[in-house]
């Protein structure tokens, strides 16, 4: 029996579980499960988020080098790696080469055994996981939005023209002037890109020490920074409090001059399957395209490689769309797949309320005893007040609507049932492969690397 154990800090912290801590409960758990103390590999500063980390390296050849049964520990699954996919995939070698993975701090469901119940299980774990991370967004956000209210720049670089001096957003004087002329010219409405490009160089402007290209134009004119106006992303735009290079008026008037001259595209439809099947010559991705028929009265759909060096391929979309949607739904009534997620998803849930029941008898034993700690005089009634204020915070801070939320998140996982096939295909489809006689050979989701198909449609 081969026994490995992993562990990983990506910064020192106090506040995190430190690499010994985790070696620790490795141990703990071999001895626990009747092993012999397991072959070490620890990294410490080390990100999950890439698998080119030396001990994790050696670890994987040394897994892949036999097929002899095994079993790997490590404390939680995000320190094998941050991401679902590339976890996934490491669950797959594992099983490839017959090594059993533990997690001690998020152990699988009682019986569960089949290897896609484990990936869906191991998906949900990453899922709350980024409800966890959201959370921590938001603290971050309520900082964000205090500088906004001010009209403080809230971003680490600024556009040509300006710069960022002890977090005063400044102007360049010389790029200054250039884009004050850029903006002059273009609002003429005698310049194209191009042309405006090559008046700059000749009027002697530069963008940083070479001359203006079309793409530094359009980068540009497109930038509300130059009349004072931050996007501010998720927080919604504010006016900034630093002096603008242009004003509203010529913005406005450049961004009118360049909706003029956009081509309206023609092809409104959706291609839920775009950029998601490959080429069966070439193997890039097939692209949308339309045509209309010999007598120019209906237009015709297609998914074909761009490639002008292949041979090239065309597959009728609403064909090959309704083909992945057949199968979808056979996969999710296939072998009682469906049933077997719903019940992983139930014993999770019912671990997280018992956890919270827990907690809140714990909360009423703390109350209780402070009550009467001050009946006995131990502590002063401020004491007491204080101590009660806080079992109350933590009280308040219950499980309950966390759970709701996740609850909520894993059943839309879970029941694809409910939701619209445009959304399955687009959220839950990986690739397609299809055959030079454009038959579907193969279909694959983001979180299960196996063809779902039985047989070819």
């Amino acid at each position: 029996m081969r026994v490995y154990g992993y562990d990983r800090t990506s910064v020192w912290d106090k506040l995190k579980v430190s690499n010994d801590a985790q070696w620790q409960l490795i141990c703990d758990k071999a001895k626990q499960d009747g092993h012999l103390k397991p072959q070490r590999y620890s990294e410490q500063g080390e990100s999950g988020g890439s698998g080119n980390r030396t001990a994790f390296q050696q670890l994987r050849q040394e897994i892949i080098s036999s097929d002899e049964q095994g079993i790997l520990y490590f404390w939680r699954y995000d320190r094998i790696y941050r991401e679902t996919r590339p976890a996934l995939e490491f669950l797959q070698l594992c099983h490839d080469h017959n090594i059993e993975i533990v997690s001690i701090a998020e152990p699988f469901p009682s019986e569960t055994s089949d290897l896609a119940t484990k990936k869906v299980f191991i998906q949900l774990l990453f899922i709350h996981a980024s409800m966890q991370r959201e959370a921590i967004i938001e603290n971050i956000k309520s900082g964000l939005a205090y500088k906004r209210s001010q009209g403080e720049y809230i971003s680490s670089a600024v556009p040509y023209g300006y710069r960022l001096i002890e977090g005063e957003v400044v102007q360049e004087l010389e790029e200054a002037k250039a884009v004050k002329r850029l903006f002059e010219l273009y609002c003429s409405g005698e310049f194209g890109y191009k042309k405006l490009a090559q008046a700059l160089a000749m009027e002697g402007y530069v963008f940083k020490e070479h001359p203006f290209t079309v793409r530094n134009v359009h980068s540009i004119l497109g930038n509300s920074l130059y009349y004072g106006w931050i996007k501010g992303g998720t927080f919604g735009g504010y006016q900034g409090n630093f002096t603008p290079i242009i004003t509203k008026k010529a913005f406005d008037q450049a961004q009118a001059i360049r909706k003029s001259r956009q081509v309206t595209k023609t092809d409104q439809r959706v291609y839920p399957l775009r950029k998601k099947i490959n080429c069966p010559h070439c193997h890039r991705r097939l692209s949308p395209k339309f045509q209309y028929n010999h007598a120019k009265t209906q237009r015709l759909y297609y998914y074909h490689c761009a490639n002008r060096e292949c041979k090239g391929v065309f597959l009728r979309a609403e064909q090959i769309e309704q083909a992945v949607i057949d199968n979808l739904k056979e996969f999710l009534q296939r072998d009682g797949i469906y049933a077997e997620l719903l019940t992983a998803v139930e014993q999770e849930i019912h671990q997280m309320k018992k956890k919270e029941h827990i907690e809140k008898r714990a909360v009423y034993r703390n109350k209780t005893a402070i009550i009467e700690q001050f009946e006995k005089g131990e502590i002063t009634i401020e004491k007491m007040k204080q101590e009660l204020h806080l079992l109350s915070e933590i009280s308040n801070e219950s499980q309950s609507g966390y759970i709701k939320k996740y609850e909520e998140k894993l059943q839309e996982l879970l029941l694809l049932k409910k939701i619209t096939i445009q959304k399955i295909v687009m959220d839950q489809l990986d690739y397609i492969e299809v055959s030079p006689a454009k038959e579907i050979q193969g279909i694959y989701l983001v979180s299960i690397n196996e063809n779902i198909m039985r047989k070819g449609v």
